[in-house]
């Protein structure tokens, strides 16, 4: 068995609480304690990859200036509720889906539907400051460099561990671009942010466990029409118990308008991808809507599958 397990997070967007993950975490340990039954087991080293305070200044310089200091409290008092959702009150998705609504709010004359406006700004705000634009990649190197934080933070203590990266929304185009660079010997030469450790979990080379959640990923095939390389786990060669235990496993709630499946693409994706997991995340009613976006980190109908699959490098083979 082996004696530690590397799991990364990685946000998408609009989360501007670096405990973003703190529940996830938490429900993943449980999880994972359940389903090793008991059992001496790998320990399981987790990082959360935080990216967001590279677009955020900008974003936040638009709504200032467009709307003035008003919209910036209105924003706050948004993302609070979206604090409070990432740390599993669901009691917080009324308010925010009541406040979307709201055309007018007294105070905001300059911004009407101020919370769709909140969303456009800083959801589509997000991907749009990921892509590379022509002739500058800042962004996208910048965030990169926060994934390389995180893993070189699981270097220190599992250099050479199975690594298992659960990603959400945007996060999982930022994984997968990620790994991609890792993978790809053009892109490494020319990744700024390229890793300089030796440590093979910081190389990607320990991939084992890929989780997309709510993933729009599909899109960019409108981008880039050949579409056919979809990251590999290299984890999955490492041994015969690795082998039987790595997977890709894609997360969609069929209520989730951002989430899109992964195998029906093409042949290079279906397989790439074990499964497209049809899943029902969230509270009862929100959970039937595109709310469900929001859910699926505090989801045990996710965590449990993934803390299954890790139980099964884990547990001492018999």
């Amino acid at each position: 068995m082996t004696s530690k397990i590397a799991v990364l997070f990685v946000h998408g967007v609009e989360i501007k609480d670096p405990h973003y993950a703190d529940n996830a975490i938490k429900l993943l340990r449980a999880e994972y304690a359940r389903a090793c039954r008991g059992a001496q087991a790998a320990e399981l080293e987790i990082e959360a990859a935080f990216w967001i305070p590279v677009v955020e200044p900008g974003l936040d310089k638009i709504v200032r200036a467009s709307f003035g200091p008003g919209f910036t409290g209105w924003t706050r008092r948004l993302d609070d509720l979206v604090h409070r959702i990432n740390n599993n009150s669901y009691l917080a998705m009324l308010p925010l889906v009541v406040s979307g609504l709201l055309g007018r709010v007294p105070g905001l004359s300059k911004a009407h539907w101020p919370t769709l406006r909140w969303a456009v700004t800083y959801f589509l705000g997000d991907v749009i400051a990921y892509q590379i634009a022509e002739g500058s990649d800042v962004n996208y190197e910048a965030i990169h460099a926060r994934l390389d934080e995180a893993l070189a933070a699981l270097a220190q203590r599992a250099p050479d561990a199975p690594l298992c990266v659960i990603a959400h929304s945007l996060g999982t185009v930022i994984a997968s671009d990620y790994f991609y660079d890792l993978q790809n010997s053009a892109r490494k030469k020319s990744k700024k942010s390229a890793p300089a450790s030796s440590a093979a979990v910081q190389r990607g080379e320990t991939l084992t466990w890929f989780y997309t959640l709510g993933s729009p990923i599909a899109l960019w095939m409108v981008r880039y029409p050949k579409f056919d390389a979809p990251i590999k786990l290299p984890g999955r060669t490492r041994s015969a118990a690795a082998r039987k235990a790595a997977q890709w496993v894609n997360f969609h709630d069929p209520d989730d308008i951002i989430a899109y499946p992964l195998r029906t693409l093409n042949a290079h994706y279906a397989d790439a991808v074990d499964s497209d997991q049809a899943v029902s995340v969230g509270p009862l009613i929100l959970g039937n809507t595109p709310v469900s976006h929001v859910a699926y980190l505090n989801s045990r109908k996710v965590m449990r599958p993934i803390a299954q699959r890790l139980a099964m490098l884990s547990r001492p083979t018999k």
